[in-house]
């Protein structure tokens, strides 16, 4: 079984389309589509630790395996966290970063999953402000 390089995880999430990566919370390194979260790496980590969304039906069976449990915080969420780099081989790890991307773009809004760039924050919110409304004129209309 060939161990999951980190390398080859960040690399396969750069790869995606429309993706994202920033650091939250000063220690995660997070990739993103359409602003929401698919999966995350601790920002100084050396090995292919991870977390990631899985499937509802997945997760009681992947926090089964040794080396992988709930993610903290997020397992409501279906998160699992891989705690254990050599319990999965990066096949297995690519596929499960695969799913996450495809859990998390698929309950984006449709303007967001069409193939276009997803907007900026700001220029989503702007784009929502809407135009002050004029008071009717009172008075007589001739």
């Amino acid at each position: 079984m060939a161990r999951a390089r980190r390398s080859a995880l960040l690399e396969f999430c750069r790869s995606l389309p429309h993706v994202t990566e920033d650091i939250k919370w000063g220690a995660d390194l997070v990739f993103s589509v359409g602003g929401k979260m698919f999966a995350g790496f601790d920002k100084n980590g050396r090995d292919a630790t991870f977390g990631c969304k899985v499937s509802e039906d997945d997760f009681p069976i992947l926090t089964n395996v040794e080396g992988i449990r709930p993610a903290p915080y997020a397992a409501r969420f279906s998160w699992i966290s891989v705690d254990d780099p050599d319990v999965l081989p990066e096949a297995e790890a690519i596929t499960l970063l695969r799913g996450s991307y495809d859990l998390v773009r698929a309950k984006l809004p449709a303007r967001f999953r069409a193939d276009a760039p997803t907007p900026p924050r700001t220029a989503r919110r702007a784009a929502k402000k809407r135009a002050p409304r004029t008071p009717p004129k009172r008075g007589r209309q001739a």
